[in-house]
């Protein structure tokens, strides 16, 4: 606001008194002489005092000029002065235009007064898997449950992407050690959250939790094995509660990315309930979760609807940062299975539906320009084949062709990337890498420049028949049954799409469908050695530290990897990033990962795509800024309008 004195033109108008004295001041004639020049002589044949009142009203008009003159220069610095301040103020008001142009990319919550918070919020998936224990492998598929009942020790920022606490606020004691004050929050039981729940939930993450040895002693039937150890304490060399508020464990060492990808709610350790779990077992956690989210279980009918209804002492409040776990913005929320796109659509438009998430860009278009509907565009992960380089040989016992170079190159030339973005993705993406591009250390454009892999079908075969091919050979080639649900809509047709591709150079791949519920157990995805040779389609994940893909699918000690590096120094590499404490070495690090790993080829690189997300014109589903996420997990920061 303008600080400007708007008294100004006032003086304009008329002398003020101050002025009159300060002139008569000047003009050494003094408060006497004004009252004179102000009321004249009484004395008019006085000719000495008629001068001397001409001489003083002369210099009183001279003196007056003057300081008019002087209050006209001091009045003009004032407006000069009010002007740079005007300036200066429509500069920060423009800087906060930008900025708020900026964040208008991302949607926003709405004030809270304009929300139904007692809405009822329907959503359309096309599968799930049936199992309620998110730590559970085989039932960590099912993300609506696992955002709407559990908690993680961290969330991620939708903002910086950086990592927040949660159910816990962790802090380095020195490179390994982290004590962590744990939050008193809520279970949807009554029960409050102590260190030892942190702790035993790390440990049954970790494969290693005492109540069942592992998996050994479970009631489950179907076995009871961890979604992702590496995540857990599988590896920690201390984990324990020093009182019911304090939580300690040691690393075996450094960990720089060790927050996003560990704790964060995208590194998928749900905190559960020690007493709970040991209680009722593992096979009724897996029917009927229980945890400290944002909403209560309800029911859940196999192959029909998710139910949950909020949970009103939620530890965190409704105005809590949007796509962070808190008091949910809609009392009910059921999820409905439609595995048909069209159905889910159709219902969208009837209004049976209030929202659709891992959309594909060809499948909103039409609905882009529509009032009564809003299309959300994200970032995602990176779509790639992986390839199985644990194996030396094929099924038919021939040598892994993929181990040479030449071929991984091939592969590579082989896939037309920008008919995939035309026809797929409404021209929007751009050639992956091992990770995606939030990443701080992304390599740049003239950096990537230099690994990105043309479509050039002749070198393709030239490539394939200096290494022995010219015939070709056959391959599998996996993807998980209803793979939308995984890597959007468009993701069986770009399967499709690059199966063709590769048998055009003599890459006969055959594409074979795998039910979720085994694509990520140890039988496929989580196989390493044990894994079947052939090639995966596989997305990465959008954790904002580079540490997340390479332990969890890149490196050799990764718990999804299928193409462990040939050369050693890359790994090497990331042992030195994860001790790099300074952050420019660091992104330096990052850069020179991703640019070595595609220069060998070790995925067959497809795209980035965008992912879009599809809701009624009355309802928001806000992002909050680059790093929110519109999926399943955060299904409470839907809001109604009133």
């Amino acid at each position: 606001m303008s600080e400007r004195n708007y008294w100004t033109s006032l003086r304009h108008r008329k002398i003020s008194r101050r002025t009159m004295l300060k002139a008569s001041s000047k003009a050494g004639v003094g408060a006497a002489g004004l009252a004179l020049v102000g009321c004249g002589g009484d004395d008019d044949d006085d000719d000495a005092a008629t001068a001397a009142t001409e001489q003083a009203e002369e210099q009183v008009e001279q003196a007056q000029a003057q300081a008019q003159a002087e209050e006209q220069a001091e009045e003009q610095a004032q407006a000069q002065a009010e002007q740079a301040m005007d300036d200066e103020q429509a500069e920060e008001q423009a800087e906060e235009q930008a900025v708020e142009a900026e964040e208008a990319e991302f949607s926003q919550p709405w004030p809270l007064d304009q929300v139904d918070l007692d809405a009822s919020i329907v959503a359309g998936i096309s599968s799930r898997q049936e199992g309620t224990d998110m730590q559970r492998a085989g039932s960590q598929g099912n993300v609506y449950s696992h955002g709407a009942v559990f908690n993680a020790a961290m969330e991620i920022d939708p903002v910086d992407g950086s990592a927040i606490p949660s159910l816990a606020a962790p802090e380095w004691i020195d490179p390994v050690t982290l004590r962590a004050t744990v939050e008193p929050a809520p279970f949807h039981d009554g029960s409050i959250l102590t260190a030892h729940d942190m702790v035993f939930s790390y440990d049954r993450m970790g494969g290693r939790a005492e109540y069942h040895q592992g998996g050994e002693t479970t009631d489950h039937p179907g076995g009871w094995t961890p979604t992702n150890p590496t995540r857990g304490a599988e590896s920690w060399v201390r984990n324990e509660a020093v009182d019911d508020r304090t939580w300690s464990f040691e690393l075996a060492g450094p960990d720089g990315g060790f927050f996003p990808v560990n704790l964060a709610r995208v590194g998928e350790v749900a905190i559960v309930s020690q007493a709970d779990v040991e209680g009722r077992g593992d096979a009724a956690v897996d029917q009927a979760p229980m945890g400290t989210g944002p909403y209560r279980f309800v029911s859940q009918t196999a192959d029909e609807n998710s139910v949950f209804e909020r949970f009103e002492d939620h530890f965190l409040p409704v105005d809590y940062p949007v796509t962070v776990s808190h008091y949910a913005h809609n009392k009910h929320l059921t999820v409905v299975l439609r595995p048909e796109l069209q159905s889910r659509l159709a219902g969208l438009e009837a209004g049976e539906i209030d929202l659709l998430e891992s959309l594909g860009p060809d499948v909103v278009a039409p609905f882009v320009d529509d009032p009564e509907f809003t299309v959300q565009f994200e970032r995602t992960g990176q779509l790639n084949i992986y390839i199985n380089l644990w194996q030396q040989t094929m099924d038919d016992g021939s040598p892994n062709p993929f181990l040479d170079l030449r071929v991984r190159q091939a592969a590579n030339h082989a896939i037309n990337r920008q008919a995939l973005i035309d026809n797929l993705l409404l021209g929007v993406g751009q050639q992956s890498m091992f990770a995606f591009s939030g990443i701080g250390g992304y390599p740049t454009a003239e950096q990537k420049q230099e690994v990105l892999f043309d479509y050039d079908p002749e070198r393709a075969r030239a490539l394939m028949a200096e290494a022995g091919y010219a015939d070709g050979f056959d391959v599998p080639l996996y993807i998980a049954e209803s793979a939308e649900s995984v890597f959007g809509s468009f993701g069986p047709d770009m399967a499709l799409a690059v199966e063709q591709e590769l048998n055009a150079v003599g890459i006969r791949a055959e594409l074979r469908q795998i039910p979720i519920s085994e694509y990520f157990t140890d039988a496929y995805t989580r196989g390493r050695e044990n894994a079947p040779p052939g090639l995966f389609f596989f997305g990465a994940n959008t954790v904002p530290d580079v540490g997340s893909m390479w332990e969890c699918c890149t490196g050799p000690d990764g718990f999804f990897t299928l193409s462990p590096p040939l050369d050693p120094s890359l790994d090497e590499l990331y042992q030195a990033l994860k001790v790099e404490t300074d952050a420019e070495r660091r992104t330096e690090m990052v850069t020179q990962l991703l640019v070595e790993h595609a220069r060998q080829a070790y995925f067959i690189f497809l795209v980035e795509p965008p992912r879009a997300s599809l809701t009624a014109a009355d309802v928001n589903w806000p992002l909050g800024g680059p790093f929110g996420r519109l999926n399943g997990r955060t299904a409470f920061a839907a809001q109604r309008h009133v």
